[in-house]
């Protein structure tokens, strides 16, 4: 795995990541070896405070790998059967190597031949932490609106003086 690259993880990527790293053990060979350098060239952010534009689990994204556009995936833990030829496992090595990686970076990771493989992030379609940040932006926008208070005018319609040509005032007045 390429030394240049920088990972940005969520807090929830994080953990699944040490969960998978638990699930390796001592194990060697190259994923392991991605999966530990994964863990000491990335940064944990919230979701919050992640970029936009980093890919992150369930991101639908479009990268390439050697120059050869593949995609859109989107990057899941394990994915559905009925997803098989659109989501990307972060338990393969591509999907691990493109987790955390920005709009634009690259990485290189042992392909099947022994040759090694360039990836590179091209576009970030849908990040789930950034959708939840629009809709609580749109949802603080409408609150907003609607912190002056919502008062109604209640005044006292005017009320019409009836005289009536009857002077008698009634047992009222005695």
């Amino acid at each position: 795995m390429s030394r240049k690259a920088f990972y940005q993880l969520t807090a929830e990527d994080a953990n699944v990541l040490m969960s998978m790293l638990e699930r390796q053990g001592d194990r060697p060979g190259p994923f392991a070896a991605v999966l530990r350098e994964k863990f000491n060239r990335s940064r944990v952010f919230s979701r919050e405070d992640i970029p936009a534009n980093v890919v992150t689990i369930d991101t639908e994204l479009v990268y390439t790998i050697n120059g050869v556009r593949a995609g859109p995936h989107v990057l899941v833990h394990k994915p559905a059967v009925g997803l098989l030829g659109l989501a990307l496992s972060v338990c393969s090595m591509r999907g691990l190597a493109l987790l955390g990686l920005a709009v634009g970076a690259k990485t290189e990771i042992p392909g099947n031949d022994g040759e090694f493989e360039v990836l590179t992030v091209e576009s970030v379609l849908f990040q789930p932490e950034a959708e939840t940040r629009l809709k609580e932006d749109g949802r603080q926008a409408a609150e907003l609106i609607d912190e002056a208070p919502q008062v109604v005018d209640f005044r006292p319609r005017p009320r019409k003086i009836v005289i009536s040509d009857d002077d008698d005032p009634g047992p009222s007045a005695a």
